[in-house]
């Protein structure tokens, strides 16, 4: 990978998320800035790639070994606005199937409020991996071995409890599709949309996940480095991945209505969940859906 290859990924990059960014603002502005909604996180993501690859674009250039090390910690990011995302679509359609059984419609391992557990502390882990991560890439980069290894095992530890999470939501999004999909009439389409662009995201995040992996634990082969890699890998494996996710994403966004304000609230379990005054309003039990 020259150095000409990857400034012209990363001005790609650039050209992709500055409208993305947009969009996700008009999103964030339509259905609000509650994180629990995820959508914020949309912009986040786009902040940071358009930020890291400026740095990156601008490391090439001057050879800069700090602007190098801060466009790998950007590069390194992705996964945790996707996931973070994620979990705030999954929140509402899960808040959608909890309506659904508190009107009689049993909803198996809903009812055991499983799903809603691991979504609310979801994040704890996944913000963890992420300061693992960003502190290990930094490490990589240092010219002392000690830090070096530190850096490795810090980054390694990091992806795993990535993976650990994906695999956890993966079963999330089995539970609560197969519970919507079989009752279809009863959800409102808002959510059905939003499950349809999780679902379609799952086998592109793991694509992007297992490029990630192979960059930390695949020692031997020269094409999953974080320098020096083989661009067409990365293009195709981490940068296409994230793309058609946010597209994925963004389409949800934009099609599924929002939420009105007493259905945030309940996302926290605080409050009854709706999508318009016209329909029936549906106040969590404490059982299976604590409070936040």
């Amino acid at each position: 990978m020259t150095l000409q290859d990857t400034s012209i990924l990363a001005i790609a990059e650039i050209g992709f998320y500055f409208p993305a960014l947009l969009l996700s603002i008009i999103i964030v502005i339509r259905h609000g800035l509650n994180r629990e909604l995820g959508w914020i996180f949309l912009c986040i993501l786009a902040l940071i790639r358009l930020i890291g690859n400026a740095e990156e674009i601008a490391a090439n250039q001057n050879h800069s070994n700090g602007l190098f090390i801060a466009a790998a910690v950007c590069n390194g990011l992705g996964l945790g606005p996707l996931l973070l995302v994620t979990i705030g679509m999954l929140k509402r359609v899960n808040t959608a199937a909890l309506e659904n059984q508190a009107h009689g419609r049993r909803a198996g391992l809903l009812q055991q409020g499983n799903t809603t557990k691991f979504l609310n502390w979801g994040r704890l882990p996944l913000l963890v991996a992420l300061v693992l991560g960003a502190v290990g890439s930094a490490k990589l980069y240092r010219s002392d071995q000690s830090e070096h290894s530190q850096g490795k095992t810090l980054a390694r530890v990091g992806i795993i409890l990535i993976l650990l999470l994906f695999l956890g939501l993966v079963v999330v999004t089995a539970v609560l599709a197969s519970y919507i999909f079989l009752r279809s009439s009863h959800v409102k389409v808002g959510e059905r949309r939003i499950l349809y662009a999780v679902v379609a995201s799952i086998p592109f995040i793991a694509v992007r996940l297992i490029y990630s992996l192979l960059i930390n634990f695949d020692t031997t082969s020269s094409t999953f480095t974080l320098q020096g890699g083989n661009i067409f890998v990365r293009a195709f494996m981490s940068v296409l991945e994230e793309w058609v996710t946010v597209i994925l994403y963004l389409a949800a966004g934009l099609l599924a209505p929002p939420i009105a304000p007493a259905g945030a609230e309940a996302l926290h379990g605080e409050s009854s969940y709706e999508l318009n005054k016209s329909e029936p309003v549906y106040a969590p039990q404490s059982q299976g859906y604590p409070s936040r």
